[in-house]
């Protein structure tokens, strides 16, 4: 490893900027970013007089960056989405498929995008310089990642929304799910608390029947239309909510990544610490170790359904979020010999087993749950919102001081939100900032888009906003993210090559490239990133598509218009690959396009 200090750095940059070229012509990353991972000294000796580039900002400290990445990875899906797919697929069986996925997806994604960032010191338009007709790989990733970034800080607003609800009923003693006698409520009502047996024999016998939560979430807050093509009005409540959650997230990167460094110290951790007293608590509730049993016993037989690997694969590829972009942009504020490979194992780990944790958290209570209204577990257990919103508050508001466990588990979702949050919208900025280097401010770029954002989420706090967010849900990072990753590793790996890629990562950590050990690591990601990671991912794909279902939200169904709408939303970003490939080749013959022998050659 190369020692971490600017002199040395300075001189392993120094012999990195040396052209790499082979005999067809084609060159090495280091050739291409030579500017961008310029020090301050070599930046007064290397620019000219007239252009004037900030220097680019870093990391504190290496542990920053590792609580950025763990913070950006592990959000809200873990607590929400990971518990219910390992009991609809067998329980603790489920880990041996997403264990291997981890390992040929995940990692392997993973370690590629932070060792493309960290090199190329540039966010995902600007680095693609080192194959230029494939720019469209980067404007593919910035629209992903706007997409993304609408409707989650939406979510963080009911986030809000809640936790102001629970603040604000603390003189009643009560929480304003639990009963049905608020003007909100419907006949069909039913209080699961109540211990009249009638009471029981109606919910059996009533299909439409709901409880208080059920009907707090969709006819309080969201006061749901009847479907996408019914939009209704503004809900200003949460449309002051969604203004409060953009407020938080200008304040905080307003300062870019030192700002950023600073919050994710929070972000990143005060989940664990909020997860660990729930886990203590939730496992001396009565019916608690009937959950976590259910949770974790294994069902071997599950592991013949194919379903289970596409659900434990796609679980991997949308938790550790790459091919949006944010891991790209994270590395590029990281010192230049950074360990990318040691960070990527961590942090990809960390993901994992911060997933399985949350689920015996989960699960902990939804055995009380059970256990309190008579039910088996199969029959309250859901996946996501539907978990945060409906479940988790029902079963806190039977708990001692429900308050308390209210404040903690919604204040525990706002800061999983938030971590993600913070780290989509820095990638968006920077890609901007980057791709019109000294003529835009990160402030400002960061203020307009906080703004546009803003402006567009107000669509989903509409009453039927909910029918759009899930819309975007399905569609603003599946299958195009999916698509998109898979060009990129197909792009590095053939085009601008394996072999050269490795040897950029091996400068910039600092490996010799002597002895079995690096012969085998050589190997080991040659194979996975030229063959095995982009079959999988294809895999991944066809699945997903094989799979995918017209969207329903509870009894609605899309109208085909709305479904056509979902495509596009996925399409629009992809088509970026091939229209900036057409305008490259078409408008700007000077860049470089592939010859027969599939190298590059520069156009004359």
């Amino acid at each position: 490893m190369v020692p971490d200090n600017d002199d040395q750095r300075e001189g392993s940059e120094s012999d990195n900027l040396v052209s790499l070229a082979d005999d067809t012509g084609q060159v090495t990353i280091a050739e291409e970013v030579t500017d961008n991972i310029m020090t301050k000294h070599q930046q007064e000796e290397e620019l000219s007089e007239e252009e004037e580039i900030v220097e680019r900002a870093a990391w504190g400290s290496k542990i920053e960056f590792f609580l950025s990445c763990l913070s950006f990875a592990v959000g809200l899906g873990n607590v929400w989405r990971f518990p219910y797919l390992c009991y609809k697929n067998g329980g603790g069986a489920f880990l041996i498929p997403y264990v291997l996925n981890l390992i040929f997806t995940g990692l392997p994604l993973f370690f590629f995008e932070l060792s493309l960032g960290q090199y190329a010191s540039s966010s995902p338009i600007a680095l693609w310089s080192i194959s230029p007709l494939f720019q469209g790989i980067g404007f593919s990733m910035l629209l992903i990642v706007i997409g993304i970034g609408l409707y989650y800080n939406v979510i963080i607003a009911w986030i809000i929304y809640y936790l102001a609800a629970v603040l604000y009923s603390l003189p009643s003693g009560q929480l304003p799910w639990t009963s049905c006698d608020n003007s909100w409520n419907t006949p069909d009502c039913v209080d699961v608390n109540s211990h009249n047996s009638s009471l029981r024999g109606i919910i059996d016998n009533n299909p439409n029947s709901s409880t208080p939560t059920e009907e707090y979430f969709n006819r309080n807050m969201l006061k749901i239309s009847t479907g996408i093509d019914d939009m209704g009005g503004v809900r200003w409540e949460l449309a002051g909510c969604l203004l409060l959650a953009w407020i938080i997230v200008f304040s905080v990167l307003i300062k870019g990544v030192k700002s950023l460094g600073k919050a994710v110290w929070f972000t990143a951790l005060f989940p664990y610490l909020i997860l660990s007293i729930l886990l203590c608590f939730g496992l001396s509730l009565d019916g608690a170790m009937d959950g976590i049993r259910y949770y974790i016993t294994p069902n071997l037989s599950r592991l013949w359904d194919i379903q289970v690997w596409a659900d434990a694969a796609m679980q991997i590829f949308f938790s550790l979020g790459p091919c949006w972009g944010s891991l790209i942009t994270l590395a590029s504020y990281n010192k230049f010999n950074n360990n990318t490979l040691r960070d990527a194992v961590f942090v990809a780990t960390a993901n994992c087993l911060t997933s399985f944790f949350a689920g015996f958290v989960v699960f902990s209570f939804i055995g009380f749950m059970a256990h309190s209204v008579n039910k088996d577990i199969e029959d309250v257990i859901v996946s996501g919102p539907g978990l945060a919103f409906v479940v988790y508050p029902e079963a806190v508001s039977k708990l001692p001081f429900p308050h308390l466990w209210a404040i903690l588990f919604f204040l525990m979702l706002l800061f999983l939100g938030l971590g993600t949050q913070f780290s989509i919208m820095e990638t968006i900025t920077r890609i901007v900032v980057d791709a019109w280097p000294g003529q835009i401010s990160h402030r400002v770029v960061l203020a307009v888009a906080c703004c546009l954002m803003g402006t567009a989420g107000l669509s989903m706090t509409t009453q039927g906003g909910m029918y759009v967010l899930q819309m975007m849900d399905n569609h603003a990072g599946t299958f195009s993210a999916l698509l998109t990753g898979l060009v990129e590793v197909v792009v590095v790996s053939w085009v601008y090559g394996v072999d050269n890629f490795l040897e950029d990562i091996r400068r910039m950590i600092g490996w010799t490239g002597q002895g079995r050990l690096y012969s085998f690591h050589k190997a080991y990601w040659t194979i996975t990133w030229k063959f095995v990671t982009p079959t999988l991912l294809t895999v991944i794909l066809v699945a997903s598509i094989l799979d995918y279902q017209p969207m329903k939200y509870g009894d609605s169904v899309y109208p085909d218009w709305a479904n056509g709408m979902g495509w596009v939303v996925s399409m629009v970003s992809v088509a970026c690959i091939p229209l900036v490939m057409l305008w490259k080749v078409v408008m700007m013959g000077r860049w470089r396009i592939i010859s027969k022998d599939d190298r590059w050659e520069e156009l004359t």
